[in-house]
């Protein structure tokens, strides 16, 4: 009975009074912490041979406590990104680590792992004048199903090109679209998503191809962010203009990020 008048104190407080310290310490389960090598291993990945995990030391990531030393590491990644869910609608994610075909284990987690990192794959926009930098924000391919299905949040790495030969009726396909969504830090329509994604490709007005180096990568989305995902040192790496400021399109992510590291429930 003391057990359930906690729960429900913590309940009314949450609604009466927004970010708590309550909140805080849901929070420490719903931040961003590196996966525990186990953790990895019960869920088909070799550890050892991920690429640019975070660290701690790499200034993407802190050395902070988990209250789940067995799930997590003490790594807890600072560096966020933006980027669309299927639907379109805004989300933000973190980057944890590159993975290669030779990081799923040879057995039926393996397997299962690679099947969901199919299932859920995760859509660059690469530029096409400045190396490693990218168009747009990132569209992840998600479903009601993605953080039950996916734990670790892996997903293919597709790099999405606009092909340089249209015809006029795509030229006027790709106008109506930038009306709509907006344009890209290269003039090119924003693809919000994965339905608008999948009209362009059968279209033949984009060009999908995965990186055969790195195919795979480790990019869970922050399933709770209004509740202390975002912590108030994280910061966002979004696209920008020539001048440095976000794109006209996606500086809504910029405000919500900042909004949501104040503790707010009216962000999203």
């Amino acid at each position: 009975m003391k057990k359930l008048s906690i729960n429900l104190t913590l309940v009314l407080s949450l609604l009466l009074f927004g970010f708590t310290v309550s909140d805080a310490q849901l929070a420490d389960e719903i931040r961003p912490f590196d996966f525990s090598n186990d953790f990895y291993k019960s869920n088909g990945i070799i550890a050892g041979t991920l690429i640019d995990r975070r660290n701690g030391e790499d200034k993407k990531s802190v050395f902070d406590t988990p209250t789940d030393p067995v799930t997590y590491t003490n790594v807890r990644i600072l560096e966020t990104m933006p980027g669309y869910s299927a639907d379109g609608s805004a989300i933000y994610w973190n980057l944890y680590a590159f993975a290669t075909l030779d990081s799923f284990i040879t057995n039926a987690a393996g397997y299962r792992a690679y099947e969901i990192a199919k299932t859920y794959p995760v859509y660059v926009f690469p530029s096409s004048f400045v190396r490693d930098s990218y168009r747009q924000s990132a569209l992840i391919a998600t479903d009601s199903s993605y953080f039950q299905n996916n734990p670790l949040g892996i997903g293919v790495l597709v790099n999405v090109e606009f092909n340089p030969r249209i015809s006029r009726s795509g030229q006027k396909t790709l106008n109506i679209l930038a009306q709509r969504n907006g344009t890209s830090a290269e003039g090119t329509p924003i693809i919000r998503t994965l339905t608008e994604l999948r009209s362009l490709a059968d279209e033949g007005l984009v060009i999908m191809q995965t990186d055969d180096r790195t195919p795979v990568v480790v990019a869970k989305i922050i399933q709770f962010p209004e509740r202390g995902g975002i912590t108030p040192d994280a910061y966002l790496t979004y696209v920008t203009q020539p001048d440095g400021k976000p794109l006209a399109a996606e500086e809504h992510f910029v405000t919500k990020f900042e909004c949501l590291q104040d503790g707010s429930r009216l962000c999203l």
